[in-house]
């Protein structure tokens, strides 16, 4: 794609992913640099670096976080993304909006697919379900990307429990996700800005997480056997049900997401299995 990718949130996880990714100029902008909230701000971003796509990963994060500050969290993630969205298509910019699994939290017994109604549980899935409806209010050339469990970084769940003293790792086992290779969904966010900078058609929501659905527990040991061949030491994992924690946000015990749309778009899924499976690159990621 010619011409660079303006990702907001440029101290996130995803944001570094996608300016490590290579092969598209990526400029990420921290919250020093671009508070989304400030959108005349961002709008003379837009006039500055005249993008040819933007991705807006800016968000508050941290679900128990976001039980507390209810004020915060609306601005930066259910408010602005709708005005960046706009401001985008004033300019004839295409804009993907990063959202989460967690819009969903209802009971099912099959991964969500984009067509089902939002169902959030915490404060964090709702500022993201307001999000995608300010967003998808934008007549053009928008995208709402929802995205999962993301790891292989070495700053995800797995790289938590690694740091976490003790020999014993609690892990649910009544939680159900789509656990993501984070630099391979980066890889599929660029191509997707790509795409829509070329004015092809894509989905106005898209599932980009990985697959087939797992247990969070399930996950943590298929990881950790990889992690134990390459020589790393590795907790015992300990299956206890979600209520054990002292979560001040409820979980969504089921929120995998069917990227089939996806697969059909990139021509193939994002499998788990594939990353955790490759011990000379993933264990790399957990040596810190």
């Amino acid at each position: 794609m010619s011409g660079q990718v303006l990702v907001s949130g440029g101290n996130g996880r995803l944001a570094r992913a996608l300016a490590s990714v290579g092969g598209v100029r990526v400029h990420a902008l921290s919250r020093a640099e671009l508070d989304v909230t400030d959108i005349p701000a961002f709008k003379a971003a837009l006039a500055r670096l005249r993008p040819a796509a933007v991705i807006n990963a800016a968000a508050v994060s941290k679900v128990d976080v976001s039980e507390a500050a209810a004020n915060q969290v609306n601005a930066v993630n259910a408010v602005a993304p709708g005005y960046m969205a706009k401001a985008c298509a004033e300019v004839g910019v295409p804009f993907i909006h990063i959202s989460t699994d967690y819009v969903f939290g209802d009971a099912i017994d099959r991964p969500w697919r984009e067509a089902d109604p939002v169902s959030p549980i915490n404060n964090y899935g709702r500022s993201k379900a307001e999000a995608e409806r300010n967003v998808l209010a934008v007549d053009d050339g928008i995208c709402v990307a929802r995205v999962a469990w993301l790891f292989g970084d070495g700053e995800d769940f797995i790289s938590h429990l690694l740091r976490s003293p003790g020999d014993i790792a609690k892990v649910g086992s009544d939680q159900v996700g789509s656990p993501t290779p984070i630099f391979a969904l980066a890889g599929r966010l660029l191509e997707l800005a790509g795409r829509m900078k070329a004015r092809e058609a894509v989905p106005r929501i898209l599932h980009l997480a990985g697959s087939p659905a797992v247990s969070r527990a399930d996950w943590v040991a298929a990881a950790f056997r990889v992690l134990e061949a390459a020589g790393r030491r590795t907790p015992r994992i300990e299956r206890v049900a979600m209520a054990d924690f002292a979560f001040a946000a409820p979980r969504p015990h089921y929120s995998a997401l069917d990227s089939s749309l996806a697969s059909a778009l990139f021509g193939g899924e994002l499998d788990w299995r594939v990353t955790v499976a490759q011990p000379e690159t993933f264990a790399a990621a957990f040596n810190s």
